[in-house]
């Protein structure tokens, strides 16, 4: 028989034990059989408790409630408590064996590295803090799982699921860290564009005043230019009145050059002013 006909045979004797073990449908709608209820199966008569004994009970019930300080309560929330990989009740938790100032150094070593400035990165921070930890100690404990004489694996489970656990702590700190440097880049983006934006409206400033100046130059000089024609013009009007006095015909050779040192006066102020 060749592999194509043993796997066949098999797969007839799986539909047959399948077919078996269903029940006909007349069979399926019959109702069971009645089953009779032996003597020890019948059940037992409760005994009525007294009033005394009740309020006896009760009082045994008040004294056995469990710690109630806060020390007491800390205590008693990590009796399940078998390796606090899992953030016992939601919170990272410290185990008796560990370090609590190596911790503390940890968390201080990774704040002096990365300066948080926000409570948002604060937080992040100390997650960082924290899933590392838990990484560290479920490799601390895969180690428990090793036979130190030959070096094998003594429990398979136990390892698997410390292995599991290391993974999933690595994870959450390479999350932490990411969200951290996207949010600090994001920050110096932000930091960047407002830096930018400023610089943008001080060159527009200094445009303006660099035009504004020029426009104030360019004023300051037709009033000096103004200013050197009076000048010249009164220098003229006090030459030709002396000239006038001494020669009477002098009038009408003033007159004519009055009238050409207007014509300059309007050419070079319509020039500048087209300038």
């Amino acid at each position: 028989m060749n592999r194509k006909e043993r796997r066949a045979a098999a797969h007839k004797e799986r539909k047959l034990v399948r077919k078996a073990g269903f029940p006909t449908p007349e069979a399926a709608a019959a109702p069971p059989p009645p089953v009779a209820a032996s003597a020890s199966e019948a059940p037992r008569p409760v005994a009525p408790i007294s009033d005394a004994q009740l309020a006896a009970n009760r009082a045994n019930a008040q004294l056995s409630c469990g710690p109630k300080s806060e020390a007491g309560l800390a205590i008693s929330s990590q009796n399940r408590t078998t390796h606090g990989l899992a953030r016992h009740n939601g919170a990272f938790a410290l185990l008796r064996s560990e370090d609590p100032n190596g911790f503390e150094a940890l968390k201080a070593s990774l704040a002096a590295e990365h300066q948080p400035s926000t409570e948002t990165e604060s937080i992040l921070i100390n997650s960082m803090a924290e899933s590392h930890w838990l990484a560290n100690r479920a490799q601390n404990l895969q180690n428990t799982c090793f036979d130190p004489a030959t070096g094998q694996i003594s429990d398979a489970a136990l390892f698997s699921l410390y292995l599991r656990y290391q993974t999933t702590h690595t994870r959450a700190f390479h999350k932490c860290l990411s969200d951290f440097v996207k949010l600090r880049s994001e920050k110096r983006k932000s930091e960047n564009g407002f830096e930018a934006q400023n610089r943008q409206n001080e060159e527009i400033r200094i445009k303006t005043e660099r035009h504004e100046m020029k426009k104030e130059h360019h004023e300051w000089d037709i009033r000096l230019k103004d200013a050197n024609f009076c000048h010249r013009v009164g220098q003229n009007v006090s030459n030709n009145n002396k000239a006038s006095r001494e020669n009477p015909g002098f009038e009408a050779q003033y007159i004519a050059e009055v009238d050409r040192l207007l014509q300059n006066q309007r050419s070079e102020v319509a020039q500048s002013a087209a300038a």
